[in-house]
């Protein structure tokens, strides 16, 4: 791992390891448990529910888990409770040293009060859950996920979309999996925000931003490129992509705790930043996130049987 990338790690996660947590409470389980019932999905108690791209501390699968649902976490990466030496080593196979040692840093240093204030906001014992939740790795280059057809009456997924190279393969691949009538949640990181370039200086523009990187670096000069993949799809392209395979329920853009209407970095868009994005619409370069809440359609018949995954 590269000395610069190992030392942002490190203060990333010193620094925002707790406010990562009660927001992963608050605002995205709790958001989404309000958008799910204003849309029709009631209980978790001995639901289905798949949580897509899970990251490497589940916090969704955790809560979905203590709501009483079944449970199943799938990530790119090996992000599977247990031993550290046998996780170490697990991902070292699967995603190489440096995915394996960032794993590792985020486990031993920051993983514990991560959890403290998980369990504290959420008033519950969630890793007392962990046990429950089926952990599935997938393959990155693969278009399907080893996963039955018509098997989870939910799947979640926060901050995935945008990670992802063809977002119309995943959509019909999520469709597949749901059963008919079963519901699909996605908050989806706008990339034309101000903290869409994945900056992590940039997390929290109004409230921390960053003295050393230009706003919207990543839509002017991009001296501070991503250290993940973007696809740069715009809201509509979403869209369009969800609604080739889903009811689309919701889509409507959210502010930094998933509320809807709110702006982010409204103060850092004036002057040579203004101009400079004078192209793009105030409305995309200050909303945040998107939220998608889509419904497979209940009158559709059974899919084909799930892929080989030999």
């Amino acid at each position: 791992m590269r000395l610069a990338q190992l030392r942002q790690l490190l203060s990333y996660h010193a620094k925002w390891a707790s406010r990562f947590a009660a927001h992963d409470v608050q605002c995205v389980f709790g958001r989404a448990l309000h958008d799910l019932r204003i849309q029709g999905f009631g209980e978790f108690r001995r639901k289905r529910v798949l949580d897509l791209g899970c990251g490497p501390m589940y916090a969704c699968a955790l809560q979905c888990a203590a709501c009483g649902a079944e449970v199943t976490a799938l990530d790119a990466r090996y992000v599977h409770p247990g031993r550290l030496p046998v996780v170490f080593g697990r991902a070292l196979v699967h995603d190489g040293f440096e995915a394996a040692a960032k794993l590792m840093v985020r486990r031993v240093l920051f993983a514990p009060e991560y959890y403290r204030v998980l369990e504290s906001e959420a008033h519950k014992d969630l890793r007392a859950h962990e046990s429950e939740i089926e952990f599935v790795t997938c393959d990155p280059a693969r278009n399907t996920y080893p996963l039955a057809s018509c098997s989870f009456d939910l799947v979640v997924a926060n901050a995935v979309l945008e990670h992802v190279t063809d977002v119309f393969l995943v959509a019909k691949e999520i469709r597949r999996v749901l059963k008919p009538g079963g519901y699909f949640h996605a908050i989806i990181h706008n990339f034309y925000s101000l903290s869409g370039g994945h900056c992590p200086e940039w997390a929290y523009p109004d409230t921390d931003p960053s003295s050393r990187v230009p706003p919207w670096d990543h839509l002017r000069e991009g001296r501070f490129p991503a250290a993940c993949f973007l696809n740069r799809l715009k809201p509509e392209e979403y869209y369009e992509s969800l609604s080739q395979y889903f009811d689309v329920l919701l889509f409507e853009g959210r502010d930094i705790n998933h509320e809807p209407g709110g702006v982010e970095g409204e103060k850092f868009l004036a002057g040579s930043v203004a101009v400079d994005l004078a192209h793009y619409s105030r409305e995309l370069l200050l909303t945040r996130c998107w939220c998608a809440v889509c419904r497979r359609d209940q009158r559709d018949a059974a899919e084909s049987a799930p892929p080989n995954i030999l």
